[in-house]
């Protein structure tokens, strides 16, 4: 058996958590490399028309300039995704959840390779879209196509997918233990020590590479600063009911944008999308591009009231607009842009209303940026330890908890809204299936629970032919028809008929008859495994790399109760390495809850 084959077997066993670690590590390397080179290629698209010290401050640009670069950007990338075609422009966070819902995680580098080049025209051109989503697809591309590369099975993809978000988010944020909740929340669905381990260190190893190239600051740099009085807390859940009704309104208005323009074509959508963007920077120049520099500027205070509202409601519109109309850039970004502009807002008003209990409105920004970014992904766990890694300030966690609960609260069940991702999808008529059992079966490979005491024989076989298959102590026997696996019983069946059939023998050799009745095939000693008595059932096929939710649907579709697990090995010619039936399936899982 090769190296690679034995890697193969133990990735889908239960016990192949330190050979996760290190597929965990590898796609930490390569997902943040990628990413690491996305961000470069950004940058230079950048600086090929800014000259300014502040690559991402479109503030001081003319007019004519912040209204033609995203129209012309808009329609410069219309063009491109409709020219590669409709399977190839799928891309951003929606696509890398709908192919671990559906795919088993499996995701086309082409389609990466578009995300790439689309994605960084479209925020080198100002658009108002964030950097993370075609982030998060690069980096669980990356990881996808390292475990297809090495042909894993599809339970370690699923998991390598995992880690190539986790190391997309800690590259592009330097927030490494957000990045490994992030992509266990909103990607993978699921806490699992099996998969929390190779996260970690996948996430750890993006961030040190991206700190090698881009140094160790935090993607906002952010003042310290505490809670004014507890007298404040009232107003901060007031911030996170605020939040979540703007949540729920950004969810609802970009579906509905969504909807109304899905038959329109890539170029159409991006052009009318840059074009919006272009006239809503004339009066407003803060939302073009990611907008970092104008929520560093929140932070520290240093925006004015009449700013924070005219930089919110234009940001809001644009990425609504941006969202609804399929600009291939993420969401992540522009809601902490949205949730730091009016959570600003809303501080400044507090301070002039009770200026002796105010907090600085900073503070009200921080606690913004991260209820919004919970709200609109219904990610609130990541969304606090990305607020506790970019303020390294433990003060925000009480009042932040506080506004990141009810903001979720009012988008999940005052309003009824699932999380953005979940709603792109719907437009397209997909639904996410998450229930327990599903995330179960996809966790474990067929390979760590089929039967491998399996033998293979055709259906005739001969006494002795019996005999030194039985020495072998096989507990399933797969009968073949013309080399073709049709169907499967029990060793012990064989076993009880060549005893039945000796003592018949005794008995014949007493009585002086030398015939032997019973099922045999022209000769007394070739035996017929479809005749002898025996619990027999139909059986199915199920590749070395599905999990246990594939082998269930196969027995679903082909109304089978056991499939065999198989690997092609040549042209026609396939390797049997096990049985699993649905009582193992179903044992397992007992077991497990």
């Amino acid at each position: 058996m090769s190296f690679f084959e034995t890697l193969r077997l133990k990735l889908g066993s239960l016990n192949a958590l330190p050979i996760l670690s290190v597929m965990g590590l590898v796609s930490g390397l390569l997902a943040g490399g990628v990413v690491v080179l996305f961000r470069l290629f950004i940058q230079s698209g950048v600086v090929l028309w800014h000259s300014g010290e502040g690559v991402n401050d479109f503030e001081g640009t003319p007019w004519w300039f912040r209204l033609f670069l995203p129209l012309a950007g808009g329609f410069l990338v219309g063009f491109v995704l409709h020219k590669v075609g409709k399977e190839k422009r799928q891309v951003g966070v929606g696509h890398v959840l709908e192919r671990m819902t559906f795919h088993q995680g499996y995701l086309s580098w082409r389609n990466a390779v578009v995300q790439f080049l689309v994605g960084g025209l479209t925020l080198a051109t100002g658009q108002s879209v964030g950097r993370e989503g075609p982030s998060i697809h690069l980096g669980s591309a990356s990881g996808s196509w390292l475990g297809q590369q090495m042909k894993l099975p599809n339970n370690s993809i699923r998991i390598l997918v995992g880690c190539g978000t986790a190391a997309a988010i800690s590259a592009s944020f330097n927030t490494p233990l957000a990045g490994v909740i992030f992509a266990m929340e909103v990607v993978m669905m699921e806490y699992a020590v099996a998969s929390f381990i190779p996260l970690i260190l996948s996430s750890v190893t993006a961030a040190i590479l991206s700190r090698i190239v881009f140094g160790n600051d935090v993607a906002f740099t952010v003042p310290s600063l505490e809670l004014a009085s507890l007298w404040e807390i009232p107003y901060f859940i007031l911030l996170g009911v605020i939040i979540g009704g703007i949540a729920s309104l950004f969810i609802v208005t970009t579906r509905i944008v969504a909807t109304k323009t899905l038959l329109w074509t890539s170029w159409l959508k991006c052009g009318v999308a840059g074009s919006c963007v272009g006239v809503i920077a004339l009066l407003v120049p803060q939302i073009m591009g990611i907008g970092y520099d104008t929520v560093n500027a929140a932070l520290h205070g240093s925006l004015s009231l009449h700013i924070l509202a005219l930089a919110f409601a234009g940001k809001l519109l644009a990425t609504i607009i941006c969202s609804g109309l399929s600009l291939p850039g993420g969401v992540i970004g522009p809601s902490m842009f949205i949730g730091a502009m009016l959570g600003g807002a809303i501080g400044t008003t507090g301070a002039y209303i009770l200026p002796d209990y105010a907090s600085d409105y900073a503070f009200y920004s921080m606690i913004g940026m991260a209820a919004m970014m919970s709200a609109v992904l219904q990610a609130p766990l990541a969304a606090l330890l990305a607020l506790l890694e970019l303020t390294n300030n433990p003060n925000i966690l009480l009042p932040g908890m506080l506004a990141l609960v009810v903001s979720n609260l009012v988008v999940s069940q005052l309003f009824r809204q699932p999380s953005i991702f979940q709603s792109q999808m719907r437009v397209k008529g997909l639904e996410l299936k998450i229930n327990p059992l599903s995330q179960f079966l996809r966790s474990v490979g067929v390979a760590g629970l089929m039967e491998r005491k399996v033998a293979v024989h055709n259906k005739f076989i001969s006494c002795q032919e019996a005999e030194d298959l039985l020495e072998k102590t096989p507990r399933w026997i797969i009968i073949q028809e013309n080399d073709v696996p049709k169907s499967l019983m029990a060793a012990n069946d064989l076993a009880r008929y060549l005893v039945e059939m000796k003592e018949k023998e005794e008995i014949k050799e007493q009585e002086g008859d030398n015939t032997v009745e019973g099922l045999v095939h022209s000769e007394p000693q070739e035996i017929d495994l479809f005749s002898i008595p025996g619990d027999r059932q139909d059986i199915a096929a199920v590749y070395l790399q599905g999990n246990l939710e594939e082998a269930l649907d196969t027995m679903e579709r082909e109304t089978v109760e056991a499939v065999y697990i198989f690997r092609t090995t040549a042209p026609l010619k396939e390797k049997i390495y096990g049985v699993l039936t649905r009582n193992d399936i179903e044992s397992h899982y007992s077991y497990k809850r």
